[in-house]
């Protein structure tokens, strides 16, 4: 990895009981009142939608197009962020064909969570100070008693987006700031949650060529599909920080967990254990039984030959990395 900042951000996130890392303290200005409503919008909008697809269900049911429309569009979504977003954009789990890294991109960025030069930034940070001061969405900033910690997984959960943040791409993303094509797609982010929500409802209207079918298009496949998603990753943040196992070593501090509940929805992001443990990991999930859609999806484009470079666990890794030896792997353990 060529960016010394992105390689001493990876590093720092595998070092074991070295001692905290704390960020420098700076003055970040306040999110503008437009900003703050943006960002409000984008979370209780979806909440709207699901609200009235609860309504709309209990007096007239689910058709068939909405339930599809629903499933794939959380799918292509939801991998864009996981795969696109996160593991091959933000940790280089792998390396994509131009085009397969830019439909990753768009994909991801279809899923109402932030253009992805800064999501990439703030991730990275998070990873560079987890758990600690510094870190965007810790569920332990206000201390560890039980009322603390019920303030602290709001704040990690949806809180955090409403408070004042550096996000500097230059500093934690150099390798993205370069990348003319990911800088393109994160400047026509607002373009791309318009055609989020417009393209289901124009894709609802074109199989049943009714306004119903429009309308639920946008409400299943949007709205609803929206919310889910985008609760998923935020759980990602909250729940796999507080609720969970920790089988494998990680920073001095770092209270990342495997959240098994979590893994449909969000497609192997909550083995999240491992995933502080080895950053550039491809797969999370490394255990035959834990789903991890992502780490599969990742598999069939390497197999196609549309991915390379792609960094999988091997069982002397992940043996070297377990704290307890009951989780240590056999021969027929490791997917």
């Amino acid at each position: 990895m060529k960016s010394s900042v992105l390689g001493e951000e990876l590093s720092n996130t595998q070092k074991v009981k070295t001692g905290r890392t704390t960020a420098p303290q700076q003055n970040v200005p306040k999110p503008s009142m437009l900003q703050q409503t943006i960002t409000a919008l984008m979370i209780v909008g979806p909440l709207g939608g699901l609200i009235a697809a609860i309504v709309i269900f209990f007096g007239h049911g689910i058709t068939l197009v909405d339930l599809l429309l629903a499933l794939i569009f959380y799918a292509i979504t939801g991998h864009g962020v996981t795969a696109g977003y996160h593991r091959m954009i933000t940790h280089r789990a792998f390396t994509a064909r131009r085009w397969v890294k830019i439909a990753l991109a768009i994909s991801g960025s279809l899923a109402f969570e932030g253009a992805v030069a800064t999501w990439a930034a703030q991730h990275r940070r998070h990873h560079a100070y987890s758990d600690v001061t510094g870190d965007p969405h810790s569920p332990y900033i206000y201390g560890n008693s039980f009322k603390e910690k019920v303030k602290g997984a709001f704040h990690s959960h949806v809180g955090w987006l409403f408070t004042p943040q550096s996000i500097d791409v230059e500093k934690w993303a150099p390798d993205i700031a370069k990348d003319k094509d990911l800088m393109f797609i994160s400047k026509i982010f607002p373009l791309l949650t318009i055609i989020s929500l417009t393209l289901p409802a124009l894709l609802g209207y074109l199989f049943t060529f009714t306004a119903a079918g429009a309308l639920g298009g946008f409400i299943w496949g949007g709205l609803v599909r929206i919310f889910l998603l985008q609760h998923s990753t935020f759980a990602v943040n909250s729940a796999c920080h507080l609720w969970g196992k920790k089988p494998f070593v990680t920073r001095e501090g770092d209270e990342a967990r495997n959240f098994a509940p979590l893994a449909i929805l969000s497609m192997g992001e909550n083995w999240h254990n491992w995933h502080h443990s080895v950053p550039r990991s491809a797969r999370h999930g490394v255990r035959r039984h834990q789903i991890d859609t992502t780490a599969r999806f990742i598999w069939t484009l390497e197999k196609l030959r549309l991915v390379k470079d792609v960094h999988w666990p091997t069982k002397e890794q992940i043996n070297s990395r377990t704290k307890i030896t009951k989780y240590r792997l056999g021969n027929s353990d490791i997917q």
